[in-house]
């Protein structure tokens, strides 16, 4: 997922998945904007949007003989940007009179109700989420274990993590902290969730490498997906601790990845829409960083509109952060702020 968030690809090997990164970084803009609101699928792909995301992020990982080597490479790539971004909206605050200080507790606590750039609260939690797999997916660990086995303790997790998630979640909401009611720092209280849909992807590699296009099994995994989501009144936030029913959203979460799947393969064979979700993955960070801060701009600019005009606000913010990302990477100083690891390996040849 640092490759997803920083780094530019060339030519992908499996150019369905740079599809689907793409895709991702799409859903979590258009769960943002007010077109979603608009309409009742964006209740449902807000179910399986972040899980996806976290479940792509595990499809390479490889197991790491220097952990303390790649925690360290993880820091500068993904807390790089989120403590430049967010400092620098500090000074700007402290300077028309703000506290400094309650400012980056906020900041160091990481989570997205404690900061002013809400979305970046996935860059401190991605970092967790990459050392904590680091720990458990070692050759002698977790992956030595029969592949039944795996899968069994996997969904056997994940479904614990959600029910101990909806336990702690009203202890936070009524906590005298302030900073508590927003959950442990850097999203820790749902890291065991995040850490299962990775683990998730790890174990489903070969499946979705190899993946096939098959418009009945689409249309199937559509139905079952939109089917079980409104049945069973499911609902995932992670930024807000919501997750329910947590004993069936690992199966829904599924229907729901191996679903946006097969949409990515049939985006995949139409090249303009498959050249535009993949610039999308490339430049994801930028979209992350930059996407809700264009759409209150562009909001303000156009007024209340319809559907047509909420659509062209969510379209103009992913343009207009992509076009963000085009000039920062060109401006050396900039990317040394965004994409420290690229600058490095640059510097490095």
């Amino acid at each position: 997922m640092a490759e997803m968030l920083a780094k530019p690809l060339a030519k992908p090997h499996y150019p369905h998945i740079a599809l689907a990164r793409g895709l991702s970084i799409v859903l979590v803009a258009f769960g943002h904007s007010a077109l979603a609101d608009m309409h009742a699928a964006a209740d449902a792909l807000g179910v399986v949007r972040m899980p996806f995301f976290f479940l792509l992020a595990g499809l390479f990982f490889s197991s790491q003989p220097n952990i303390l080597h790649y925690s360290r490479q993880k820091s500068i790539a993904l807390l790089t940007p989120y403590f430049f971004v967010l400092t620098a909206i500090g000074i700007k605050q402290w300077l028309s009179g703000g506290d400094f200080a309650a400012y980056m507790a906020g900041v160091l606590y990481g989570n997205g109700q404690t900061i002013a750039w809400t979305p970046l609260w996935f860059l401190p939690h991605l970092f967790l989420l990459y050392t904590s797999a680091a720990l458990l997916l070692r050759p002698d660990g977790f992956s030595a274990l029969k592949r039944a086995q795996q899968f069994s303790l996997i969904l056997l997790w994940l479904i614990l993590s959600g029910m101990v998630l909806g336990y702690l979640q009203p202890q936070f909401s009524q906590s005298a902290s302030l900073l508590l009611r927003s959950g442990l720092p850097w999203g820790a209280d749902f890291l065991p969730l995040s850490l299962g849909y990775f683990t998730l992807g790890y174990l489903l590699k070969q499946q979705f490498t190899q993946a096939r296009f098959n418009p009945l099994l689409l249309l199937v995994l559509t139905v079952l997906f939109a089917v079980l989501v409104f049945a069973f009144s499911a609902a995932v936030d992670f930024n807000l601790r919501l997750y329910t029913p947590p004993l069936w959203l690992p199966f829904i979460i599924i229907t729901g990845c191996f679903m946006l799947l097969q949409w990515s393969l049939l985006l995949s064979k139409l090249p303009l829409l498959s050249d535009a979700f993949m610039l999308c993955g490339r430049y994801s960070l930028y979209i992350l960083i930059f996407h809700v801060f264009l759409q209150q701009v562009l909001q303000r600019l156009a007024g209340q509109g319809g559907v047509l005009v909420q659509l062209a606000i969510l379209l103009g913010s992913i343009v207009l952060s992509i076009a963000a990302g085009w000039f920062i990477r060109r401006v050396v100083l900039l990317r040394y702020c965004f994409e420290p690891g690229v600058v490095r390996v640059k510097a490095a040849r």
